[in-house]
């Protein structure tokens, strides 16, 4: 029997205390809306990694504003790896799916986490600025 999102999440986090229930929530949330904003789900519904990992920090500065790298550090996560790893959590309890191609390294060769929050958190700013 397949876990719920809810059920494999408990489980994962009585694993490992590492990252938090909210950090694996707010990698759903981000993923569906970053599905629909690329128009994924009426193709192949499949993201990269840098889509990924950009569209978490998206989310993050949408929903946290300044405090989003407080925030996610504060659930354990901190780099595009711990993203990844919580991906690939995902992945191994049947929550999310993958291509034979995708790898948990395609993680290591993105940007620095406090890099893509703050040019983030600028460009959400400067279009308020415009406004």
């Amino acid at each position: 029997m397949q876990l719920s999102f809810d059920e494999a999440v408990e489980e994962l986090c009585s694993r490992s205390d590492r990252y938090k229930q909210d950090a694996y929530v707010l990698l759903r949330d981000s993923f569906d809306a970053t599905v629909k904003q690329t128009e994924k789900a009426n193709t192949e519904g499949n993201l990269s990694a840098a889509e990924l990992y950009h569209g978490y920090c998206a989310y993050a500065v949408a929903q946290f504003g300044p405090l989003a790298e407080d925030v996610l550090y504060s659930w354990g996560v901190s780099s595009p790896e711990d993203v990844g790893e919580l991906v690939y959590n995902l992945i191994e309890m049947g929550i999310f799916g993958s291509r034979k191609d995708d790898s948990k390294v395609d993680f290591t060769t993105l940007p620095p986490m406090e890099d893509i929050l703050e040019g983030l958190f600028l460009e959400q700013a400067n279009k308020l600025a415009i406004v």
